[in-house]
């Protein structure tokens, strides 16, 4: 791997010389494709429009999220900007000078990139959407295809450069994730999602038994994987040992980037997603009639507004009652989102629906 690294170090190298006019725009890239932004974020936007589509982009985010961390410890890959101070590859020949930005100093293992499988799955999920869309209407623009695949394409593109110019990952760290993101998101999207309908015979009952045992199951993977690492020896936390020691700002080190604090959200979000998404959520599609987009709107920014007041209120002390606090508001918010904003939004029309 050393050699890998090498060549991947040689890579950013020319990446960061030949960019360096477009730092602001990778800045951007990066904050834009943070798979916690998209969560925290993206999530309640769409499920003001569309509650389907918002739990497809749920799930997958949140699959995609655990597999991610999970392999990040099965793999234990090196980040380029501590991995080129730590190595002795380049012992009696001059050391690469990787220059170090805002979003950089991240702290878990490097292989495969978060951000480029996040953005990766997004544009895959807006593909499948448009394509719905596009097939669920009356108007069908034929030529969508040669507009949106090239602008996807590009932005993943995008990505991939931002990733690597912060120097926080290897050219075939970006390259793995690209490649897992499209494969897991359209078979873990489609079979359960899309065939939501009222006349679609289906036991709520069992599928979401199921789909709380296949939580449970990716929580308990988690915890033998780190216990694991413990067990062989391996600190799981070495990573963020490394991100303290080589970062130039420590300030600008985030919990959110740590692999525990990322698997207890997505495990989170997966057992809430189980418990919440049945057949009933097809009713807040974006054609379906009596619901206010208005309300709606409301009701979902005064959750985000009671989310960021709580997660600004958590104390940090105690890193068991921090991350159990972090675990149950994660937990909840499919529900709130999914289930209590759109009914909030149909509650003015269901009188009118009695008396007609």
């Amino acid at each position: 791997m050393e050699r890998v690294y090498a060549l991947g170090v040689s890579v950013i190298e020319f990446v960061q010389e030949w960019c360096i006019d477009y730092q602001d725009y990778f800045e951007i890239v990066n904050d834009i494709s943070n798979p916690h932004h998209m969560v925290e974020t993206l999530f309640p936007l769409v499920s003001i429009v569309d509650s389907v589509f918002a739990s497809q982009l749920l799930l997958c985010m949140a699959f995609g999220g655990w597999l991610n961390a999970v392999m990040k410890w099965w793999l234990l890959e090196d980040r380029p900007y501590w991995w080129v101070r730590e190595t002795s590859f380049y012992a009696g020949e001059r050391r690469p000078q990787l220059r170090q930005f805002r979003q950089t100093c991240e702290t878990g293992p490097g292989c495969p990139s978060g951000h480029t499988a996040a953005a990766a799955m997004l544009l895959v999920l807006a593909l499948m959407w448009i394509s719905h869309v596009m097939h669920d209407r009356k108007f069908y623009v034929w030529w969508w295809k040669y507009v949106v695949y090239p602008v996807f394409a590009a932005a993943l593109g995008s990505v991939m450069l931002a990733r690597m110019f912060v120097a926080t990952h290897f050219p075939h760290q970006c390259m793995l994730g690209a490649l897992v993101a499209p494969a897991l998101c359209i078979y873990v999207s489609d079979p359960f999602i899309w065939r939501y309908g009222y006349h679609t015979r289906y036991e709520p009952g069992r599928a979401v038994a199921w789909h709380t045992f296949s939580a449970i199951t990716t929580i308990a993977i988690a915890f033998v994987t780190y216990f694991s690492l413990s067990l062989c020896g391996w600190d799981p936390q070495w990573t963020v040992k490394l991100a303290f020691r080589w970062c130039e700002n420590p300030e600008e080190i985030h919990v959110s980037t740590t692999p525990v604090f990322a698997l207890v959200q997505s495990t989170a979000y997966l057992l809430g997603w189980a418990l919440t998404v049945t057949p009933a959520v097809a009713q807040y599609r974006h054609y379906t009639k009596n619901r206010s987009i208005i309300i709606t709107a409301f009701t979902t920014a005064f959750i985000m507004y009671a989310y960021a007041y709580i997660q600004d209120s958590i104390c940090k002390n105690n890193a068991l009652r921090f991350y159990l606090i972090q675990f149950v508001l994660a937990a909840l918010k499919p529900l709130l989102f999914l289930r209590v904003a759109p009914a909030v939004s149909m509650w003015p029309f269901t009188g009118k629906e009695k008396v007609e």
